[in-house]
């Protein structure tokens, strides 16, 4: 029998897989649903009429923009708006249009309140989404498909017929990662073709080009690892407890309780950058590519204070490290404990 084929019809036989994988789906299929009925290919003629209509009321009371429209050199004439031509934002902008920027006058669009989905602008965060809750997902499945053969006597029976350890505890590692790995692939691609679907019947779809697509492939490459990272860390951590229970609660403890610990132990310390100590200050450098963290203790008039960036690469060192202790540990503690 191949053990690592017998693995991975054990995983997705199982019902917890079943029932997740079915909330997943639906959770994908219902978010583009979603932003398909809440987005609008835009206002009507009417609609823009009427807000222009208002725009144009409003700007009539107000002195200070009927001025700048009615003077071409009001910007330069006027000392408390000297600033404004050397104003990057400045250059290429009609004088009306830099009146309402700088003065203050109101335009159609402050009367419309509408939402067109941009799947250029914000598919790919979306994407990323659905691909980290798919790695928490995959977790919670890993640490449940080993701690439940630990419980019910499984594992100790599997190693009957096959007594390499290292072979037995890589072979469940890989199937894991292969499950994970699918369900990354199939999830990010059900949904980009679903949001695309959705901004093409109901919003606009943007300029696909290069940069972007090796933009988001990278975010989405990269947050993907991170999935299989956090599929392993669920695996080692059941390993090492040997029941599913001790690893889902470490798992929800971090998640909902040790996270606030941190960032309440840190606010107490006065410390520089206690944004630092949070995992999720450097899983967002992982994904994004970098984060800055801004120190505003040393902020003063003349200085904006000091930076503290963490790039993707050292966020990479940090969270690695963390899923390489927890999985020698774990290699550790099954080659020596004894299997009852």
């Amino acid at each position: 029998m191949n053990l690592f084929k017998a693995e991975l019809r054990r995983i997705a036989r199982r019902r917890l897989t079943l029932v997740f994988g079915i909330l997943l789906l639906a959770g994908v299929a219902g978010l583009s649903i979603i932003m398909a009925s809440i987005s609008t290919k835009g206002p009507s003629e009417a609609d823009l009429a009427a807000a222009q209509a208002q725009a144009d009321e409003w700007n009539e009371q107000n002195p200070d923009f009927r001025d700048c429209v009615e003077d071409e050199s009001y910007f330069e004439q006027n000392p408390n708006y000297s600033w404004v031509e050397t104003d990057p934002e400045y250059e290429g902008m009609e004088h009306r249009e830099a009146c309402e920027y700088f003065v203050g006058g109101s335009r159609a669009q402050d009367y419309i309140w509408t939402y067109t989905f941009s799947f250029e602008d914000e598919a790919p965060f979306v994407i990323i989404g659905i691909v980290v809750v798919t790695g928490l997902v995959m977790m919670m499945l890993s640490s449940s498909a080993i701690g439940a053969e630990w419980s019910s006597g499984g594992m100790s029976n599997l190693m009957v017929w096959h007594p390499n350890r290292m072979r037995l505890w890589g072979t469940k590692l890989g199937a894991a990662l292969t499950a994970c790995a699918a369900a990354v692939v199939v999830l990010a691609v059900l949904a980009f073709g679903l949001l695309l679907a959705a901004a093409a019947l109901r919003g606009e779809i943007g300029d696909l080009d290069g940069p972007w697509w090796e933009e988001t492939l990278t975010y989405v490459l990269r947050t993907g690892v991170l999935a299989l990272g956090m599929t392993v860390l669920g695996a080692s951590l059941a390993m090492l407890g040997r029941h599913t229970a001790i690893a889902g609660g470490v798992i929800a403890g971090y998640l909902i309780i040790g996270d606030l610990i941190v960032q309440m132990v840190s606010m107490n310390l006065s410390m520089k950058f206690p944004e630092r100590l949070s995992l999720y200050t450097w899983v967002g450098a992982w994904i994004t590519g970098r984060v800055e963290l801004q120190d505003w203790s040393s902020m003063t008039l003349e200085s904006a204070g000091d930076v503290m960036v963490i790039t993707w690469g050292e966020a990479g060192l940090l969270l690695g490290g963390i899923v390489l202790l927890f999985g020698v540990l774990a290699t550790w503690s099954f080659q020596r404990r004894d299997a009852a």
